[in-house]
């Protein structure tokens, strides 16, 4: 540690409010302080990372003085091996006077484990309210709804990523860190994926492992470098009704995964990622939406939530105007939202996706439709004249390339699909600042008990 070095701290804390990534607002002698595992009311002890002088601080909880009402047991517990904890009760955040969660159970991704699920959905919203603002200054609530169905928050993911330890056990990543934590099976997924015991499982020389389910079907990708042996193990313990491939050794490359190939990240990838080798089914997976089917890499795009893709079509297709003579639909993916807007409109349609393969997968899919799709990053794209343009970009958003490009073009509509509030306020910004007016914006809790929402905005000019 060098002298300038900020070292950890224990501090009691008052949490005062949410904030983005699923953590809370407190303050310390002046300086704002960060701080997982907490809920606005609460009072609470925490220890702060140590590192160089900053403006802010960041916690994570290790007791909680004072409960929220909000406050429940944590859902990771639920997913880590029994032994885990130490059945003393020092680590199990459920009410007043109970501790944090066990760093042994502590992983990543599941940012409101200990709240209530309709509460979180109101913490979202206060967040997308507050980036609205702040960023976009755009004073606008915004509801956060529930996904059609939804009861408990555990059983949504049709995507999921595990990371690998150096023995070879499988698991997630604990928060800003390498450190994996085994699980029992992977947290919070739907169906068959939810079915999959981690415990028994074993792969060293694994770096990664990608899960997929589609319909009746799913895929495993091994990602590094397992031996024969431990692939062979792998394909005993997968289930039957999975695909099952792996980096490839030689020297093909891919076209680089970036949207196409990241299961939820939705970032652009700066380096191509190795090709994919099928040991035993096949590379795509097919969805169905509202009875029409759609091909999708196994290592491809696809909304996460199991009911995610026929909630935002269906949300696309009920803003579009009385009359659709063109619909330009970018960061198409393989055509989930242009292709259903067509479908219902008769307009033409012109999609445009930087990732190669899925602007294949779109041009399938898309068959029988009058539609023309290009394999291009949207910042290079030439827009065409259309009255309706659709965007469902990565987490970065569309830029001020992109945004331009809609504000010089033809379009009297824009149907704004985002899962991160902070780059959608940038750009909301600069639409609005460009001649469009916000008719509606609404979240969607697609991403239930993790730190992320959906949100579908519609402008008109």
């Amino acid at each position: 540690m060098s002298d300038t070095s900020v070292p950890a701290q224990d501090l009691t804390l008052d949490i005062e409010a949410p904030a983005a990534g699923g953590t809370s607002i407190a303050r310390h002698d002046g300086q704002v302080v960060f701080v997982s595992g907490a809920l606005p009311g609460e009072k609470v002890r925490v220890r702060t990372e140590a590192g160089p002088p900053a403006r802010f601080l960041r916690a994570a909880v290790t007791e909680v003085i004072e409960a929220s009402a909000h406050r429940v047991p944590d859902r990771r517990l639920d997913y880590v091996p029994g032994d885990s904890a130490d059945g003393s009760g020092a680590g199990f955040a459920a009410g007043p006077g109970a501790g944090a969660v066990p760093d042994s159970a502590g992983f990543g991704g599941m940012e409101f484990a200990h709240v209530d699920l309709a509460h979180s959905r109101t913490l979202k919203a206060e967040v997308l309210g507050d980036q609205l603002q702040r960023i976009g200054h755009i004073d606008r609530a915004a509801e956060v709804l529930p996904a059609p169905g939804e009861t408990d928050g555990a059983d949504w993911r049709t995507r999921v990523q595990l990371a690998v330890d150096d023995e070879g056990r499988a698991g997630m990543l604990a928060p800003r860190s390498h450190a994996v934590i085994p699980v029992t099976t992977p947290p919070l997924a739907a169906g068959p994926l939810h079915d999959l015991d981690m415990t028994t499982l074993h792969v060293p020389g694994v770096r990664r492992l990608e899960f997929a389910w589609a319909g009746d079907h799913g895929a495993l990708i091994v990602r590094g470098r397992p031996t024969a042996q431990v692939l062979d193990e792998i394909e005993s313990w997968l289930p039957t009704s999975f695909s099952l491939l792996t980096e490839a050794t030689g020297p093909e490359q891919s076209h680089g995964r970036g949207r196409g190939g990241r299961p939820r990240g939705r970032g652009r990838a700066h380096a191509p990622a190795p090709a994919l080798r099928v040991i035993r089914g096949d590379r795509t997976l097919t969805e169905t939406v509202d009875g029409r089917e759609f091909a999708v890499g196994a290592d491809g795009f696809w909304q996460v939530h199991r009911d995610a893709a026929a909630l935002l079509s269906s949300e696309v297709v009920r803003a579009l105007p009385a009359d659709v003579e063109a619909i330009t639909d970018l960061y198409c993916g393989v055509g989930l939202l242009g292709i259903t807007a067509a479908r219902a409109t008769g307009a033409p349609l012109f999609g445009v996706e930087g990732v190669e393969t899925a602007i294949a997968h779109a041009r399938d899919n898309a068959a029988d439709l009058e539609a023309r799709f290009l394999a291009l990053s949207v910042d290079r794209a030439r827009l065409p004249d259309s009255d309706v343009i659709i965007l469902d970009p990565p987490r970065a958003g569309a830029g001020r390339k992109a945004t331009s490009a809609i504000i010089e073009s033809a379009a009297r509509t824009v149907v704004y699909v985002s899962c991160d509030p902070a780059t959608l306020a940038r750009d909301l910004a600069a639409l609005t600042g460009g001649g469009f007016g916000i008719e509606s914006l609404t979240g969607f809790d697609l991403f239930p008990l993790t730190s992320h929402l959906e949100t579908v905005t519609v402008l008109r000019r």
